[in-house]
């Protein structure tokens, strides 16, 4: 696992992108990301969604300075405020930060790794699949500390990064919803 220090000297040496970067969110091993300004808000269609052909069930918002109240058992998809690259050299974890899992909201279901050679020909916004297990209430502000990305050397470089093989959730400013499995 890479340390702040390699963290910092990687985005130096544009093997890893972030954009802006700023290095008051640089940790010991990681880095903190911030919450972007749009969400997708999963709307109840009632009917049943094929997972190899998922109907439009979304409703895309913009969330404002008064910031947007997500409800107990609300699932969402949000992104993050800073574009991402990452070498073939690398792959990417991405972590709820503690004081956010505290207030019950997680910020990925299941897709934590970014995988090696993710967004590094088209530095791309990470796409978050957003739950709150809350009783109440919490409200999400667009600019907060969302998530943490941690960062491992590989072996070797991947002979095919991300974006060469599919990279079909790259290339996009926006949350974007699933593509079928």
């Amino acid at each position: 696992m890479l340390s702040g220090r390699q963290i910092k000297e990687c985005i130096m040496n544009r093997e890893i992108i972030i954009d802006p970067f700023e290095e008051k969110f640089l940790g010991p091993d990681s880095i903190d990301i911030r919450l972007g300004n749009q969400i997708m808000i999963a709307k109840n269609i009632a009917d049943i969604i094929d997972s190899g052909n998922p109907a439009n069930f979304w409703e895309t918002k913009e969330i404002t300075d008064k910031g947007f109240i997500l409800n107990p058992n609300q699932f969402i998809l949000g992104t993050i405020y800073e574009k991402i690259g990452i070498g073939k050299n690398f792959s990417c974890q991405i972590e709820g930060r503690s004081s956010v899992g505290r207030m019950g909201i997680m910020v990925h279901v299941t897709a934590g790794i970014i995988h090696a050679g993710w967004g590094i020909t088209n530095p791309s916004r990470i796409t978050l699949e957003m739950y709150s297990v809350n009783p109440n209430p919490v409200i999400l502000r667009p600019g907060i500390k969302i998530a943490q990305l941690t960062f491992v050397r590989l072996d070797e470089e991947a002979e095919k990064g991300y974006d060469e093989m599919s990279g079909k959730y790259t290339g996009h400013d926006n949350p974007h919803p699933p593509k079928g499995l």
